[in-house]
């Protein structure tokens, strides 16, 4: 900071922070290290680290950004002699600022912690503590977390007596929602949910009076400051002379907002990202943010990243063919110096046990051939899929970790759903009955257990029979009557086990609880389901609880050396020798919810860095079957698999159900079929179906499951019954009007 700016900028603590950083800039450099580093870039990394202006690194994946945009940081300093506390750099994850802060220390010897380096949160709540009072709060201000956000809301609705579909999780989910679209209470248009936006008003007027923000807040309140108040908004951007932004393709509105503000009047403004890996859309980041760069920023331009130092060329041909089928992208082609690499496996299951059977039978294979468990993973579109390969793993005695996520039957919905099937079945489970009385809430207070657990006490009473005596007494609370009735009428259920968990799920409140809790209640929702499935083969509760009783003891052992099971979300920025994609059929990946053009992009990106995760190996799987809660499916193949290069592709299809599905036993009959075969290519032929011609009733031939009827026909899904595969769901570009289609 130059001693004219100084004075009026609030925080002292501030003053003290940036005189210590501007003293580093004058000693312990080491322009050497910086010069032999530099030497070893390629040429479009050195133009990047050199850029002057506002420009744009389309850095592809395994290019090197994040060395790239170290060694920029560095060249500022070294090269252009910029102070160091007149540079921000901006990232997304507190783990990439460390690891950033990291790499600085060991560059050029210096003390990082009071650098302008963090994620956007932590840099705007730096620039808050500035001036606080500007946005009516005083210094010392309090953040909140996520619980201490909940009960100020269970206030706030307790007091307005809000009716039941106001929760606290959708009520702060609607106003985290406005937020990010910068908006404070008075500037929510209408129409909208008024009850929201009442509470909207209230929930900020709190917050104000104890003087706390929460984490939206601090890009919020910070950007508001900053756009109300020109003085302060002039000093801040004189200040930050550069300004660095990493993974810019995740931004959300608020973010970029906020960033523009501060970048209007920069010197440099670099930011790296890849508009073919945003896949963060769900939760606010819009990729327009990324492609309209050179419009927000006039005269600025894009360097592409393209040399890939950690694919095959197989795996990066697939990834690159796959990814040029979307719109909304600068366009870059991947490519390596490597030679040679084993092509992309693409492998045709006969159902989700089989898929896992298989998966599983590679992993050893590759294993004793001397691979570690830690360089494999299997990447998942979503967390319920993990459940079948957890099982699989635990039986085999091969150590796993659920990366990202919690394991399968370790997750609080699951955890829920045992609790009620161990109270139905065990009437004296104590710790059931605490788990499931008041989830979802039915207004069973403290009160009321506290009369149970005295009165089980008393009489030397389970807690339920303790609870019966109490309703029928003392009347006691309604709620618990109706409760310990339904669990009466679910001991007495006579279908299957699986019917009876569902029964249990909807009757109990649980799955209207969890629809009422946005895209985190879908997720947890799909999880229940893929729980109900698991019920499938056990006759009998006390089987199926002594089987996950078994499951969880064995995943308690644990191990360093271990293969990662992620979903495709968790797994951005990773990378593994060796990957197993699983689940790649229509409607799954891509999901049924992602199937208009913007959202099939997004899944096409998530495609896209799937395949780039991996260094040696790739091999994709999917199921012709998938049981649902509907029961076994058909399914077909994910139309990303037709989009991969026929010549990068090992296609192998099984069309029969293993009465053997352990990899210890035979193996699976296998079928060696083109890849041209059974997923024809788009080009012109006239035997190839057009779409207005294909309608029910009409004859299609498909090269594995031969001559089919058309039941139906919708967002080029065609469903046929077949003489001798029954009714199957095929994209329509894998059918003919011939047997003697070309090749």
């Amino acid at each position: 900071m130059n001693k004219e700016s100084s004075p009026e900028l609030k925080s002292e603590t501030l003053k003290s922070e940036n005189s210590e950083v501007r003293n580093q800039t004058l000693k312990n450099l080491e322009p050497d290290e910086f010069s032999r580093i530099f030497e070893t870039l390629n040429e479009a990394q050195k133009s990047a680290v050199q850029a002057e202006g506002k420009v744009l690194i389309s850095a592809g994946a395994g290019t090197g950004k994040t060395r790239v945009l170290t060694l920029r940081y560095t060249y500022l300093v070294q090269k252009r002699k910029i102070p160091l506390s007149n540079i921000m750099a901006v990232t997304f994850t507190n783990r990439a600022a460390q690891e950033m802060k990291g790499r600085l220390e060991q560059l050029m010897s210096i003390q990082t912690k009071s650098l302008w380096i963090g994620t956007f949160h932590s840099l705007a709540l730096r620039l808050l503590k500035s001036a606080p009072e500007l946005m009516g709060r005083k210094p010392g201000f309090s953040v909140l977390d996520t619980k201490d956000q909940g009960r100020v809301m269970a206030k706030l609705l307790k007091s307005m007596k809000a009716k039941r579909q106001y929760t606290c999780q959708n009520v702060l989910q609607q106003i985290s929602q406005w937020k990010c679209q910068t908006w404070l209470p008075e500037q929510v248009s209408l129409p909208c949910d008024e009850v929201i936006l009442t509470l909207y008003h209230q929930y900020q007027q709190e917050l104000e009076l104890t003087n706390s923000v929460d984490f939206d807040d601090l890009l919020l309140l910070s950007y508001h400051m900053l756009k109300t108040n020109e003085t302060i908004l002039s000093k801040w951007q004189r200040y930050f002379r550069h300004i660095l932004v990493d993974e810019y393709q995740d931004i959300n509105g608020l973010q970029y907002s906020w960033l523009k503000l501060l970048a209007a009047q920069t010197e440099g403004l670099f930011c790296v990202g890849d508009e073919d890996q945003s896949i963060y859309g769900w939760r606010g980041a819009s990729i327009e943010n990324i492609l309209r760069f050179q419009e927000d920023f006039p005269g600025a331009y894009i360097i592409p990243l393209e040399e890939n130092y950690r694919s095959s060329p197989s795996i990066l041909s697939g990834a690159s063919q796959l990814i040029g089928n979307n719109r909304l992208r600068h366009g870059k082609i991947l490519r390596t110096q490597r030679e040679g690499g084993e092509k992309i496996e693409v492998q045709g299951l006969w159902d989700s046990k089989e898929e896992a059977a298989y998966v599983i039978k590679k992993i050893v294979q590759s294993y004793q051939k001397g691979h570690p468990y830690s360089s494999m993973a299997i990447l998942m579109r979503t967390s319920a899929q993990s459940r079948e390969f957890e099982e699989r793993f635990l039986v085999e005695h091969i150590p796993y970790q659920v990366v990202g996520s919690i394991n399968f039957y370790e997750r609080q919905e699951i955890r829920d759903m045992l609790g009620y099937l161990r109270w139905i079945h065990n009437p004296s489970d104590g710790l059931a009955f605490e788990r499931v009385i008041n989830t979802p809430r039915r207004g069973i207070g403290p009160g009321a257990l506290g009369k149970i657990y005295l009165k089980a006490k008393e009489k030397e009473y389970s807690l339920e029979e303790a609870g019966r005596w109490l309703c029928q007494e003392e009347k006691m609370s309604p709620s618990l009557s109706i409760l310990l009735h339904q669990v009466q009428q679910w001991r007495q259920h006579q279908g299957s086990l699986e019917q009876l968990a569902a029964r249990v799920f909807q009757e109990s409140g649980y799955e209207s609880h969890l629809l009422n809790q946005g895209n985190d209640g879908i997720s947890r929702q799909e999880n229940v389901k893929e729980f109900l499935k698991a019920l499938e083969n056990f006759q009998n509760l006390e089987d199926f609880l002594d089987h996950v009783s078994l499951l969880l003891e064995l995943r308690a052992r644990s191990s360093q050396d271990s293969v990662s099971i992620l979903t495709l979300h968790a797994a951005k920025g990773l990378e593994f020798d060796e990957t197993f994609l699983v689940g790649w059929e229509e409607q799954l990946f891509p999901h049924i919810r992602c199937l208009s053009e913007r959202d099939l992009e997004e899944e096409r990106r998530l495609a896209y860095v799937a395949l780039t995760r991996a260094k040696e190996r790739v091999h994709i799987t999917f199921a012709w079957n998938r049981r649902t809660i509907q029961g076994q499916m058909p399914s077909s193949p994910s139309r990303f698999i037709q989009e991969l290069p026929a010549c990068e592709i090992n296609l192998r299809l099984s069309l029969e159900k293993s009465n053997a599905p352990s990899f210890k036993q035979k193996d699976t009959t296998q079928k060696d079929v083109s890849i041209k075969t059974i997923l024809l290519s788009q080009k012109e032929d006239s035997n190839f179906p057009e779409k207005e011609a294909i309608r029910p009733g009409v004859r299609l031939f498909h090269h594995i499951f031969g001559w089919g009827i058309v039941e139906s026909y919708n967002n080029r899904v065609v469903r046929l019954t077949f003489k001798q595969y029954g009714t199957k769901s095929v994209m329509d570009s894998f059918l003919s009007f011939s047997e003697n289609k070309s090749n």
